[in-house]
């Protein structure tokens, strides 16, 4: 069977099966065509901390799984290579499941012998699973429940629904986020859009915690893609946002928020920060914070002026849009993250690709705070390649 033939097949078998029923059919598939012994398929909870195997009986106070940093199976998903191991019944195969640049999980096969030709078949049989399970969340919540070690407060769950795909890459552009905590607190949002000519990005962060904080930054969320949608430019974005915003919570209420536009052609980035903490820009081998001038947040006051700046981008250049969540998350002692350790972090994980990157800060930033978040930490990564552009 060509590998065309069998990506065919595994699609028409899974789409004609049940949603919930993907890890049955894709192990007696594999079984058949492949001679596979084992079969697993692993998704990555929301924090990124460990694998979970997909079960159908899958339970949310199933023990935790497989820690992504510490093994084999991690490896694969981190470095979104194969990786190949000695097994008592085989060999043993990690295969990433992802979706362009959003890394899901991993595809866990054990065979009695490897070959070339079977990592690739199997390897696309992996990026047939990731679209799979892409899909088939509007159809079932088993995959959901995978992926959430706790339980999210109705906050959260606001929240993580208003999220865009996590990671995106195309020649010209890879723009990756992450957001703690997953599962409590729930006031910050970020999202991006990606045309022809432009590509939209913002982060928000909504005023206070919990439920209050989730609509609110639900609103302004909608609001801006409301009027992105509309063809509206960045100024028209934020002003509308802003009206919308102070017209339902009357300026008790506020958004702070960075919202911007690339041209994908020139780079010039043109930005609203709306009393937002600044973006940072690695270019060349430095790191700095970006000067940009602070308007009104978003719903503070009616008919705000607020002015677009324009961040002139290089080939290679990466941008990072954080949360106030980030530099002053704190430890029990009182010592904050701080910019210093920041900007090192940004300099130190320049060469991976913006998926790890924005992990690798959320990580530090749990580490340094010992215990749980007083405030949602969100990173945006956006790294423009033009001369990729053909």
């Amino acid at each position: 069977m060509s590998d065309f033939e069998f990506a065919g097949q595994l699609h028409r078998a899974l789409d004609a099966s049940p949603p919930y029923a993907l890890p049955t059919v894709l192990s007696a598939l594999l079984t058949e065509s492949v001679g596979a012994k084992e079969v697993c398929l692993w998704l990555v909870d929301y924090g990124e901390v460990t694998l979970e195997r997909v079960t159908v009986d899958f339970a949310i106070d199933d023990p935790p799984s497989v820690p992504v940093d510490t093994s084999a199976a991690g490896r694969c998903f981190l470095a979104q290579t194969p990786v190949e191991i000695d097994d008592s019944g085989g060999r043993r195969l990690y295969l990433p499941v992802s979706v362009r640049a959003e890394r899901l999980g991993v595809l866990d096969v054990l065979v009695p012998e490897s070959s070339a030709e079977l990592r690739e078949e199997l390897s696309r049989a992996a990026v047939v699973v990731g679209y799979i399970v892409a899909t088939a969340r509007r159809y079932t919540d088993l995959f959901e429940r995978v992926r959430r070690r706790r339980d999210l407060i109705l906050a959260a769950e606001i929240q993580w629904e208003l999220l865009p795909v996590l990671g995106y890459e195309a020649d010209e552009l890879f723009v990756a986020g992450a957001l703690e905590p997953a599962h409590a607190i729930a006031g910050d949002s970020f999202d991006y859009a990606v045309e022809a000519d432009v590509a939209h990005v913002a982060i928000t962060d909504g005023m206070g915690h919990g439920l209050r904080a989730a609509l609110l930054g639900s609103l302004a969320v909608s609001a801006l893609r409301h009027a992105r949608r509309r063809g509206r430019d960045v100024l028209s974005q934020v002003k509308e946002a802003g009206q919308v915003v102070h017209d339902q919570f009357g300026g008790d209420q506020f958004v702070t928020g960075t919202v911007a536009a690339i041209d994908m052609s020139t780079g010039a980035m043109r930005t609203v920060n709306a009393g937002h903490p600044r973006p940072w820009l690695a270019r060349d081998g430095h790191v700095e914070e970006v000067e940009l001038f602070a308007d009104y947040p978003l719903g503070l006051f009616p008919g705000v002026d607020y002015r677009a700046q324009t961040i002139t981008l290089q080939p290679g250049d990466r941008v990072l849009l954080i949360s106030d969540g980030v530099s002053e998350a704190t430890t029990p002692s009182g010592e904050q993250f701080g910019t210093e350790r920041l900007r090192n972090l940004i300099a130190e994980t320049r060469d991976q690709v913006p998926t790890e990157t924005v992990r690798r800060i959320t990580r530090a930033i749990l580490d340094h705070c010992q215990g749980p978040l007083r405030d949602d930490a969100t990173v945006v990564a956006v790294d423009w390649r033009p001369r990729f552009r053909s």
